[in-house]
């Protein structure tokens, strides 16, 4: 009796060890903001929008136990002993800030320098409804501050989850906010008022952005089933049990970014959000 108790005790162990190992599915990301290579020489000296929003979706990430990241300041630190590598990854993120276009040879040569297979490319830019020229925000409160213009800049993140290995973009999507104080002014004259708008585009990002991104990108590691069921014309064909197919409208959904590249306006903003709306 107690070597049946023993081999029931065993067994138990075996396949609880089983369903363990099936479902530590690693996942490793590398997070790139276009501006992580910035230097910092505005009169504010605050940090890029791109790159504050980076490190709150590398937070955000490293509370799954399923998906690995890596610092911001390992990706610089191990960048510089490469500076070929360094500078083609600069000119990449240069890019895809002002074309939106993905080189998906350069990924490729970060996730084997990283032991990677996907990356999430982040940008930010600041435009007017009186002027489409895309700024970097910190440049315009400086002239804004510098001519004293007091109407609010629209702030645009852009983010994109890309494959790697098979090059391809798994998930992208548009964020926008209106940046003002409360009377709707966008205006810092000292660095108190410069220090109040960088508080509120951390927040955006900290409660908003970040856990819309992170999110997103889960849902894309770790896919719920859709139950698709073939139908069946002829009545003999009904009889059969129907089929279910895994997934089986994955191949149907085009990602955002895609079909922007492929239509030539990457303006519209994206639907394709579970989470959050803006």
């Amino acid at each position: 009796m107690k070597k049946l108790g023993l081999k029931i005790i065993f067994t138990l162990i075996l396949v609880l060890f089983s369903v363990t190992k099936v479902n530590a599915v690693q996942f490793d990301v590398l997070v790139l903001p276009t501006d992580m290579f910035n230097v910092c020489d505005n009169y504010f000296c605050f940090p890029e929008p791109s790159e504050i929003a980076a490190n709150y979706v590398i937070q955000d990430l490293e509370t799954y136990n399923t998906i690995n990241t890596v610092p911001l300041s390992e990706v610089r630190t191990k960048l510089e002993t490469k500076p070929a590598l360094k500078q083609v990854t600069q000119d990449m993120l240069k890019n895809f800030e002002e074309t939106e276009k993905i080189d998906f040879q350069i990924l490729s040569e970060l996730s084997k320098e990283f032991g990677v297979k996907s990356a999430i490319i982040i940008s930010s830019y600041a435009i007017t409804d009186r002027s489409a020229t895309r700024r970097d925000l910190w440049e315009v409160l400086e002239i804004s501050s510098a001519f004293k213009i007091t109407y609010p800049f629209n702030l645009t993140t852009t983010a994109v989850l890309t494959d790697n290995v098979n090059s391809v973009v798994m998930w992208s999507n548009k964020y926008n906010k209106t940046v003002s104080d409360s009377n709707g002014y966008f205006l810092a004259l000292n660095h108190a008022q410069a220090a109040s708008h960088l508080e509120k585009i951390k927040q955006y990002y900290r409660n908003n952005v970040s856990k819309n991104i992170s999110q997103n990108v889960h849902l894309r590691f770790f896919p719920k089933d859709v139950r698709t069921f073939t139908i069946k014309n002829s009545q003999a064909e009904q009889t059969e049990e129907p089929t279910f197919v895994p997934n089986a409208l994955e191949h149907l959904i085009k990602p955002q970014m895609i079909r922007e590249l492929e239509e030539g306006n990457s303006n519209t903003t994206s639907t394709d959000d579970f989470i959050f709306e803006f």
